[in-house]
């Protein structure tokens, strides 16, 4: 079993692998403690710290021979009791709105989408429901304020606001950067992280979408998500 140390900072993170079978977390003093199968990708883990447990609960720090800590004692909860808790792995964040000093203009040519805003129940609806063909590729956050934001090639059939996406940087469908402006300049003057996206607004405000927002779409993912929210979502007979 691998076992890995992050900062409670860091928790949300671990939305990614809240469907996963098998994976544990505690917090203590400050920290969250993860634990669970090998094959997990723990390198992509932002840990404080990654290490082998024995069947002991002894810790031995990966590249080490000799076990150096113990597992905490403390209450062990699955990802998804344990992120109940705390914002909803499929969510954005407050995404940091901030004003930006230019405005959008009218897109003078088409681009399909990538990216589909929408109500949370609609989405829930359609992908509890549909072919799981359609689910593959896609990807999904939502808002306290019960919006849904997915991504993909292939968006689901259904209404909502589309999105451009270009180097990190969305735009709403028939909008887009004034002349003289790139997504490649707007993404680095706004210092992107790895993996994150913005929403530019036609009003003049930004929206930063951290990658851990998002969660692949699984029927379990949604269910997941409809539970973590406040009034939670469910298919009328």
């Amino acid at each position: 079993m691998k076992v890995a140390v992050i900062a409670s900072t860091d928790a949300a993170w671990l939305g990614r692998w809240r469907t996963l079978a098998g994976t544990e977390a505690c917090e203590v003093a400050g920290r969250v403690w993860v634990r669970g199968p090998d094959e997990l990708a723990w390198d992509l883990l932002p840990a404080l710290g990654r290490f082998t447990a024995d069947q002991a609960g002894r810790l031995t720090p990966v590249g080490n021979r000799l076990p150096t800590e113990r597992l905490p004692e403390a209450t062990w909860q699955s990802l998804t009791e344990f992120l109940r808790v705390r914002p909803a792995a499929a969510a954005l964040p407050a995404l940091h709105v901030a004003p930006i000093a230019w405005t959008l203009v009218p897109s003078e040519a088409f681009q399909a989408p990538q990216m589909l805003m929408l109500p949370f129940g609609d989405f829930f609806a359609w992908g509890i429901t549909a072919p799981s063909v359609r689910l593959q590729g896609l990807r999904f956050a939502v808002a306290s304020d019960g919006r849904a934001c997915v991504m993909g090639e292939v968006l689901p059939p259904l209404r909502g606001e589309g999105w451009c996406v270009e180097h990190s940087i969305a735009t709403p469908a028939g909008w887009a950067l004034p002349r003289g402006l790139t997504p490649v300049l707007v993404a680095g003057s706004m210092r992107l992280s790895a993996g994150e996206t913005v929403l530019l607004h036609a009003d003049g405000t930004a929206e930063r979408l951290p990658s851990e927002s998002f969660v692949e779409l699984t029927r379990s993912a949604l269910r997941a998500t409809a539970e973590g929210i406040d009034q939670p979502i469910h298919l009328e007979d």
